[in-house]
């Protein structure tokens, strides 16, 4: 059995994390492509020098510690926090492919993530790699549903897609998932153009 407990700011955290939907969101609706990177680079630079900031500043940190700590990982009061990652990730996505693209592989991160660890943790009773299967197979059907409706690809390219990225996001590792998922989703589904079907 590795089931958990999915306390309040575990919870909390993955309500940001879906939240951070938002941002796919309007850029799909409403923004070109230029205009998001901007809004994410500026995103990405407040949080790098809020990061910059308290781990150089211990009055700096202990208010940080104070405002959000609860929510933080153990290995986040002293580097940097998922939300930076978060933010990175997101530049170099819509960076790097088109909206058709980015959209998706972005939402992955937002939603389908954070459902994993919303039904892993407290449900998950077998394992798979480093993750529960019960989070992973919630993985899989979000980001196949997320492929469904915003990715411009095929059936059989979308259970590939979310396959193989199910697989990258459950295997132990020590690169960061923020960047790692919508960086993997982007390339795949840039590769699956290609595919015969």
């Amino acid at each position: 059995m590795i089931a958990g407990r999915l306390n309040n700011p575990e919870l909390a955290r993955k309500g940001i994390h879906i939240a951070n939907s938002a941002i796919p969101l309007i850029y799909y609706y409403r923004m070109s492509q230029d205009l998001i990177l901007r809004i994410l680079l500026i995103l990405a630079f407040i949080a790098l020098l809020i990061e910059y900031l308290r781990l150089h500043y211990p009055r700096l940190q202990q208010l940080f510690i104070n405002l959000v700590g609860p929510a933080l990982r153990n290995h986040e009061s002293n580097h940097l926090t998922g939300a930076t990652y978060v933010f990175a990730g997101m530049v170099f996505t819509a960076f790097l492919f088109p909206k058709e693209i980015a959209v998706p592989a972005m939402l992955t991160l937002s939603v389908a993530d954070a459902m994993a660890a919303v039904i892993g943790i407290p449900f998950g009773r077998h394992r798979f790699l480093a993750k529960s299967l019960e989070g992973s197979l919630t993985f899989f059907i979000f980001t196949c549903t997320i492929l469904a409706i915003y990715a411009l690809v095929s059936w059989p390219a979308i259970l590939i897609v979310a396959l193989i990225v199910t697989v990258v996001e459950a295997y132990p590792k020590s690169f960061d998932d923020n960047i790692l998922i919508p960086l993997t989703v982007g390339s795949l589904l840039y590769l699956a153009r290609f595919l015969p079907f």
